[in-house]
């Protein structure tokens, strides 16, 4: 090892103490990561993907960044544990070591999220006026599968930066359906989803999903989607909270078995949905760097030029997590933009930044 080398090894490791954590630290030096490589020695208690300034480096502790002179915000998402560590550092000509464990766990940002289950739809299809309407036993096991994508996907794929607080409501009257004849569709626009809602202000609820029944019997309001997002969550036509209408369709094997043929082969349709509203313009809008869609697509829609294969729940957290390789850099949200802003707060103007 050159004397260059080595004076970093010193400098960066003497910040420590006890030391038995320079030793650790040297050592790590020595054997492990080349020091030449930067100026900021980055350690973990638990091994991790770095950030820095917000943006995935594409290094894992323990590893080497070369910082600007200035201040920085240096973070890391673990593997095992799925827990965000950040610690913010001054950089200012001499080698720096930051371990992050612990004392530097975030506090994850509560995110509100509201589940609407419709137990009549109706509407006028070409046979006529007819509904179709789930069971409380149908609603019951929409309302755990929709729970547990926000709890198995959103919030290990954002570290835990999110933590969600999950409301849920029945109607008590039947939905109205509307039908678009430019895409032959019918959905739960959100005019009407909300005209059942009408005591909910923005800034309640970062995104509200409503759950509702595609065909029974011979009454069928089928489209080719499962769920439908308002790309747009701070519009007025969404009260400026998120908005997904999601239609399921349990066909002759039941609610519980369609869920099950959901979770062997497309676990993420509520994932999906949500990453609708919050990757196509709200994070894009806050100067976040996401994703590039290809001509005539949505973002959310591009898995496949990013190189990612279904059911797509590589891509969901890559794209949640801000680790899409883009360039020679990474996109994607990432943990700090989901600590800094929700939907909900931006509503109501209370963003970090």
């Amino acid at each position: 090892m050159n004397t260059k080398i080595s004076t970093l090894i010193l400098i960066a490791c003497v910040q420590f103490s006890p030391d038995s954590k320079a030793s650790i630290l040297n050592k790590l030096c020595q054997t492990t990561v080349d020091c030449s490589q930067g100026n900021t020695l980055v350690t973990s208690e638990d091994t991790g993907k770095i950030y820095l300034d917000g943006a995935y480096t594409g290094l894992s502790t323990p590893n080497m960044l070369n910082l600007d002179d200035g201040q920085h915000i240096i973070s890391v998402g673990t593997d095992e544990k799925r827990q965000y560590l950040r610690r913010e550092v001054t950089y200012k000509d001499k080698p720096l070591a930051v371990n992050l464990n612990q004392n530097n766990l975030v506090k994850p940002k509560v995110w509100k999220a509201l589940f609407v289950g419709v137990p009549t739809s109706q509407g006028t299809t070409e046979l006529g006026k007819c509904s179709t309407s789930f069971s409380q036993t149908d609603l019951d096991d929409g309302f755990e599968f929709f729970k547990q994508n926000l709890k198995q996907h959103v919030e290990p794929f954002s570290y835990n930066t999110i933590k969600w607080q999950v409301d849920r409501r029945d109607l008590t009257e039947p939905a109205e359906l509307t039908y678009n004849p430019k895409n032959q569709w019918f959905t739960l626009e959100p005019e009407q989803g909300l005209a059942h809602l009408t005591d909910i202000k923005p800034g309640e609820y970062d995104t509200i999903f409503f759950f509702w029944r595609e065909q029974q019997r011979d009454c069928s309001f089928k489209s080719p989607y499962f769920g439908l997002a308002w790309l747009e969550p701070m519009s007025e036509e969404t009260n400026k909270t998120g908005y997904v209408t999601v239609k399921f369709n349990p066909e002759e094997m039941g609610v519980k078995n369609k869920i099950t043929e959901y979770l062997n082969n497309d676990p993420g349709v509520w994932t999906h949905e949500w990453l609708h509203v919050v990757i196509e313009q709200f994070y894009p809008e806050r100067g976040i760097n996401t994703p590039i869609a290809p001509t005539d697509k949505l973002i959310l829609h591009s898995a496949t030029a990013y190189g990612y294969q279904y059911p797509w729940i590589d891509w969901y957290h890559d794209l949640i997590s801000g680790q899409v390789a883009l360039g020679k850099g990474f996109a994607g949200i990432g943990p700090e933009a989901l600590l800094n802003c929700s939907v909900a707060q931006s509503a109501t103007n209370q963003c970090s930044q």
